[in-house]
């Protein structure tokens, strides 16, 4: 049986922030003047890329990588509050007959991915988003460029260079139980303070029962029977 919950009744119901982030990157980055020309974009890494064919180069892929969960603060006090890393690579391939030019562009890519990301304010601020639910993230904590370089074409002289950028972005969770009894009625009496029995006797104590119904005022009820 499903744990009964309240959602926000969008995405984040049935997706993680980290895939919301990851698609939002995506289609920040793939409709952009660098890299609206490439002939393939992807966000999945289960079909492999053909370096010598003329339809996949230039290509970029967006990947959600290992995610790593913490806990946010101590572990074992309150609900379960998590603390993720989430490493979302770039892999960019790119050719050209000349080394030294293709470097440079391949270092432009990287470049311009970071400008694009890191000033956009709808998808850096902490308070307000553009993103599906409002999601936010509080920073990236690291990251790092690989290369690796390889040749291709009819004679295997074509220069063709992958890129890897790996940003980690940095959001916090926390799971509070949803299934508690709802609150209906509470009743408070009066005590005179103990010791001092002619005091007790000579002293009315009241009792009032306090009812809830959802969406309303407490009001208080005549006394229990």
């Amino acid at each position: 049986m499903d744990v009964k919950w309240t959602g926000t009744g969008g995405v984040t119901d049935t997706q993680s922030y980290s895939w919301v982030i990851m698609n939002a990157i995506f289609d920040r980055i793939a409709q952009t003047s660098f890299f609206s020309s490439f002939v393939c974009k992807r966000i999945n890494r289960a079909l492999p890329i053909e370096s010598g064919g003329p339809v996949q180069i230039p290509f970029l892929g967006v990947y959600l990588l290992e995610e790593n969960m913490a806990p946010d603060g101590d572990p074992n006090a309150g609900d379960i509050r998590l603390d993720h890393a989430v490493p979302i690579g770039f892999q960019i391939i790119m050719k050209n007959n000349n080394s030294d030019i293709l470097l440079q562009m391949m270092d432009q890519a990287t470049w311009f991915i970071m400008n694009q990301l890191f000033r956009d304010n709808t998808f850096t601020n902490r308070c307000v988003t553009n993103m599906p639910d409002n999601t936010t993230f509080e920073g990236v904590i690291r990251g790092r460029v690989r290369e690796r370089w390889g040749v291709t074409g009819a004679t295997q002289e074509m220069p063709v260079v992958e890129r890897l950028l790996e940003l980690v972005f940095r959001f916090r969770t926390s799971w509070c139980p949803t299934e508690f009894p709802d609150l209906e009625r509470i009743t408070v009496t009066t005590a005179f303070p103990p010791g001092d029995a002619q005091g007790q006797s000579e002293t009315h104590q009241v009792k009032v029962v306090y009812e809830f119904a959802p969406d309303s005022v407490p009001t208080p009820l005549p006394p229990d029977p």
